[in-house]
Parts: C-alpha cells; structure tokens; sequence
C-alpha cells in the first residue's frame, strides 16, 4: 500500500485528531519575528529609499525642474529637501510599525525597520545622485560628475531611522502612560 493509499484509507492519521487540526498550539519557538516578517520590514523600507530618491531628484533644487546644480546657493536647499523626504519616510515607517508594537517581537521589528531605513536614506542619497547624473544637464567643466547634483551634508541620511524610532518611541511610551502595568494596579 503506498503513502498515498494509506492516507485516503485514514484521513485522520494523516491529519491528525480534530482537536490537533483546530487547536492552536502554543510553542515556545513562536515567541520571536519569524524570519520573513523581519526580512519583510527591512526589504520595504529600504526599497522605499528608491522611490524618496526620485522624489528627491524630482523636487530638490538643481533637480529635474528648477535650478542650476552646480550654484552653491542650492545645495543647502537641495540637501534640506532630501532631510524633509528621509523625515517624511520615517513617520510613515514609525507609523506602519505602530500596530505591530504589542506584539512580542515588536523590538525585532523596529530593528529591523531602522536598518532598512538607514539603507533605505542610502538609496536614495544614491538613486538621486544617479538622476542627476543621467538625466541632468552635462556638467562636463566640473571636477566631477557629483557635483551638479549631490549631497553635502551626509547626516540627512540620519532623520529617516530617528524619525522611524521617535514615533515608536513615542506612541509605546504614551500608552503605558495612558494605562498603567497590571501589577499596580493590583497593589491599590
């Protein structure tokens, strides 16, 4: 009789009893992140960082639109709107983490979500680099190619995953002051 055959003879043996089938189980190995949702959290956020870089490109001075890249008085503009667009990524990152921060591997989560967020500032200091490179004006009496459209001020880079942290932060601190432990409440 083959695998096949002695399944079909006893459906519960191969599926075990009902209560087996509908019961939740309640391991000791499920109290982490599984790999895929920390795998998740940090993918999302840092291909985030391809689309705040285009945006970037798009919208910054010395970018697709207005502006020349290469006049020094753009660039502190051009690196204060990559710093408005990192912030920006980092609310929505912080704020999609939100319902994920009572679960048990909450602080894996936002881990991984600052990791990403780091790259994903990264990516984007770099995807708008690369815009202006391809589809800015030539800059070929520059030292550089970088020069007509880049970063200056690489701590830009940072408010993406302080951002992401302070809303976490923030909102998880809130809460347990909004409703104090269990164990006061107990004592009184």
């Amino acid at each position: 009789m083959s695998h096949y055959e002695r399944e079909m003879a006893d459906p519960q043996a191969a599926y075990g009893s009902p209560q087996q089938v509908y019961g939740l189980s309640q391991q000791e190995g499920l109290r982490t992140a599984p790999p895929a949702s920390l795998l998740r959290w940090f993918s999302s956020t840092a291909a985030a960082g391809v689309v705040v870089g285009l945006l970037w490109w798009l919208l910054a001075p010395g970018g697709a639109f207005y502006g020349k890249g290469t006049d020094a008085t753009v660039w502190l503009p051009r690196d204060l709107m990559l710093g408005l667009l990192c912030l920006i990524a980092g609310l929505v990152s912080g704020l999609l983490l939100l319902p994920q921060r009572r679960s048990k591997a909450a602080w894996t989560k936002l881990l991984a979500a600052l990791l990403g967020g780091a790259l994903g500032a990264v990516v984007a200091w770099l995807i708008g680099t690369f815009a202006g490179v391809l589809w800015g004006p030539s800059s070929s009496g520059n030292l550089s190619e970088s020069v007509a459209f880049s970063l200056r001020s690489y701590t830009v880079l940072l408010l993406w995953p302080f951002a992401c942290a302070l809303v976490f932060f923030v909102f998880t601190l809130a809460s347990l002051l909004r409703s104090p432990p269990a164990e006061s409440l107990a004592d009184d």
